[in-house]
């Protein structure tokens, strides 16, 4: 590469106590470790966690929230009306064991408000039982994100002395609940016999320039300098020398650093103060080169030579067509050289280009595209059925949301700006309407989309299943004030509904002969955990996110939050219920790279043929599906069910939601799924905040719906049945004797045609309306594991067809 151009250079002193002159006695110490945990990073806590600081002791005094008081993500917090912290004694650093009257204390801290309340932190020195306050009730802002930094001076009196050495009480006021940040808390004892040098930077083209004054430095003093890449690493020694500057040649433009140095004569000094400083460019870094593929049956596996310039901070990827059209940002951030795409394309040869990013913002050129085409074709996943979603009026960019959502039709599914709304069920109702029973809760409510605890069950009502919906009643049951979360409608074979919302933390169910009501409540689910494999603490998962279907003899099967099947005993939709089968995670029947996800959010269906179960794995932003007999026992379908990278309208635009969640599917009179229901977000859930332009909404995707087929065999399909006779049933919008491109089809186990391979067609005949249609059983890859055929194809129109049928006629 050029020698680069230098074009921006940024220095500035850090926020946090100056650490010149200082006996640290907790907290900033650098450049060596932070001392007595004034950081929080001794332990990493992290969300619900409340894990504790060996440092600190905590305790709830009032008002106590759902989560004690811990530690969160390098922070230690606290959501209760009063809560307490307090620091073990200061006694640690050998170079002050005997406070005097007269010395003084340099204290700071910094802390933040999870959203707008009266919260407040007080900051308190005890000596012995006489508590010295530094800060009382200082206001915080909440809802920024911002850490608030407070600092000041405590000189030490004789009654303190007397004491001995202090320890440190925080105290955290807050009110709903909300988490109140004490973010560090510095402590130290100023002593001008051995303060720091006075550090100042500067750019050059060589690198960066320090230069230092010191007026306790002698001939023979030396000084050492230090070097920050981040807050999340320590300080790493540059050199030493005698003189009073340094040139540090090996910084990386677009990185920025903290700088500090020590004298060193007899015994090291404090600290000089740190700074800041940044040096970037204009230039494009190098491209990765070496592009390899590694092609399994649903995923492709890039991996790339990293590019030759050290400043390169990410990658990002691009894939498109197998002509290398319509190219489109599949991963960015990448810190790794290697990346596992679980959404490729199938049956064509996807192009793929990668990109290099550097510090300072520039990109490289595309890297050589690449192309690949994974072993099974259209049809092996369920996200190979989702359709584009229509668009009703236009899309429109005068809307809330992130740049990655806009444009958008607001009229799919639902969404306010005044409303967050979040999942829901589609059901098509007697009135010929769609329906759906949905979470929702003000849109500029105390705290963001975490307001959802207080959320009500509207109910929405379309004409079409995509939308739009309006609110036909503000609460959907007369119940508790309406709140409620979480609703699945369960379809009963008498026609009539059964709804299950989460409110209190129960599982109520009601129940209605319409979806407009009035639903009559029923009571609160009971289920036996303890004959399951699950730990205690974890046992609110039999309540919680779960969905159910009645089976055919009349009892009840609901999946839970966690993937686990739990079955009632009777006709008794309250149960009691067992649990008859473990989570999903983890679990054998998943391959292990999707196995270990974090899995919540099930839905579950059944139709002629089968059991359905899609099932969200949140920190993978991707969701798998998989199929049964009985409901029981389950096969992982291969691929994913969704991903970011499934939501599109019809006129190619795409949609970039930060996450999917909340699935549920629209079903047809034979059980089949024509339309997929998602909650989405446009940021993470921690940053839709009161009042901003952020919030999640319903979408509604349409499917590709399986075709109706029968095998018409008697006798039950194996390995070495010789011909297969099925019948494609025609239907509205589907014609099975004029729309099938015959030599397309294939059926069989779908272990063998989500390949591509399987029985091919012999002969086919007309049959009424229908198709019937021979196969040569040979190849058809049916074992004892198969509980049904699958049959795959396209029209003559180049449409997939899919369908399922059990393995006789039987």
């Amino acid at each position: 590469m050029n020698v680069r151009t230098i074009i921006t250079g940024i220095i500035f002193l850090l926020f946090g106590m100056n650490t010149s002159a200082q006996i640290v006695l907790l907290g900033d110490n650098a450049p060596h470790a932070n001392v007595n945990d004034g950081d929080f990073e001794a332990v990493r806590g992290y969300w619900r966690q409340s894990k504790q600081s060996p440092f600190w002791t905590t305790k709830n005094v009032a008002g106590l929230g759902e989560y004690g008081m811990g530690l969160h993500y390098g922070t230690l917090f606290s959501n209760n009306d009063l809560g307490v912290a307090e620091s073990k004694l200061l006694n640690t650093n050998p170079n002050y064991q005997n406070p005097k009257a007269g010395d003084v204390i340099n204290w700071s801290f910094g802390a933040d408000l999870e959203y707008i309340c009266n919260g407040s932190i007080s900051l308190s020195l005890f000596f012995g039982n006489h508590e010295s306050v530094l800060a009382n009730k200082v206001k915080l802002i909440g809802s920024d994100k911002t850490v608030e930094h407070f600092s000041g001076t405590y000189t030490i009196t004789s009654d303190d002395a007397d004491s001995g050495l202090p320890f440190v009480r925080a105290t955290f006021y807050s009110e709903h609940e909300i988490k109140v940040y004490l973010d560090y808390v510095n402590i130290s004892i100023v002593d001008a016999s051995i303060a720091g040098p006075e550090l100042t930077v500067k750019l050059e083209d060589e690198g960066v320039f320090l230069s230092w004054k010191d007026n306790l430095a002698s001939e023979s003093s030396k000084f050492t300098v230090y070097r920050q890449f981040s807050p999340k690493q320590g300080y790493k020694k540059l050199g030493e020398t005698a003189g009073t500057c340094f040139l540090d040649k090996s910084v990386i433009n677009g990185v920025e650093y903290t700088y500090v140095l020590t004298r060193f004569d007899e015994k090291e000094s404090a600290a000089s103060n740190k700074v800041k400083i940044v040096k970037t460019d204009k230039d494009a870094p190098v491209p990765p080169a070496n592009i390899v593929t590694e092609i399994f049956d649903t995923e492709i596996k890039l991996s790339w030579t990293k590019s030759t310039d050290v400043d390169v901070a990410s990658y990002s990827i691009c894939r498109g067509d197998a002509e290398g059209n319509n190219m489109q940002e599949i991963a960015h951030d990448l810190v790794k050289n290697e990346y596992l795409d679980f959404t490729p394309t199938k049956d064509i040869q996807n192009t793929y280009v990668v990109y290099a990013h550097d510090y300072s913002g520039n990109v490289s050129i595309a890297s050589q595209a690449v192309k690949a085409k994974v072993k099974m074709v259209a049809g092996a996943s369920f996200s190979d059925l989702i359709l584009p979603m229509p668009i009703y009026k236009e899309l429109r960019s005068d809307v809330w949301g992130a740049e990655g959502v806009i444009p958008r039709d607001p009229d799919n599914g639902i969404e306010h700006p005044d409303w967050t709304y979040w999942g829901g069920r589609p059901v098509e109702d007697k009135d010929g309407k769609y329906h759906m029973l949905v979470t929702r809760w003000p849109g500029n409510a105390l705290k963001g989309h975490w307001e959802w605890p207080n959320s009500t069950v509207a109910h929405v009502v379309a004409d079409k299943p995509t939308g739009p919906y309006k609110v036909k009643d503000d609460f959907a049951y007369d119940f508790h004030d309406g709140l409620g979360h979480n609703p699945d409608i369960i379809l009963l074979k008498d026609g009539t509904y059964l709804l299950y919302s989460l409110i209190d933390w129960k599982a109520i169910l009601f129940s209605s002969e319409t979806m407009h009501g009035p639903w009559k409540r029923l009571g609160e689910m009971t289920v036996d955990w303890q004959s399951s494999n699950e730990n205690e603490k974890l046992s609110y998962r039999y309540c919680r996110n779960l969905s159910g279907v009645q089976m055919d003899d009349g009892r009840f099967l609901f999946v839970t939050k966690g993937g686990e099947m739990m079955r009632s005993e009777d006709e008794n939709p309250l149960g009691p219920y067992k649990v008859i089968s473990d989570e999903i995670r983890g679990n054998e029947i998943i391959p292990e790279k999707y196995r270990n996800s974090n899995y919540e959010d099930p839905v579950l269906w059944k139709d002629e043929v089968q059991y359905y179960m899609m099932i969200n794995a949140f920190l993978d932003y991707r969701a798998i599906y998989l199929r049964s007999a009985d409901g029981i026992h389950w096969k992982f379908n291969s691929g994913t069910a969704y991903t970011l990278n499934n939501t599109s309208y019809e006129d190619g635009t795409k949609t970039n939601w930060y996450k999917l969640e909340r699935p549920h599917v629209l079903t047809d009179k034979y059980g089949r799924a024509t339309h997929l229901s998602l909650a989405v977000i446009d940021v993470p859930k921690e940053d839709d905040l009161a009042g901003d332009k952020h919030n999640s909404k319903n979408i509604i995707m349409p499917l590709i719906v399986h075709k109706r087929i029968q095998i018409l065999n008697k006798e039950k399909v194996n390995a070495s049945t010789k011909r297969i006779r099925i019948q494609i049933l025609s239907e509205e919008g589907f014609d099975a004797q004029k729309d099938i491109d015959i030599e397309s089809l294939r059926l069989g186990a779908a272990e063998e045609v989500d390949f591509g391979r399987g029985c091919l067609v012999i002969k086919t005949e007309k049959s009424g309306n229908d198709l019937l249609v021979e196969f040569n059983g040979r190849e058809n890859g049916i074992t004892n594991n198969n509980f049904a055929c699958k049959l795959l194809g396209k029209t003559k129109k180049g449409k997939l067809i899919i369908g399922f049928s059990k393995l006789s006629a039987d």
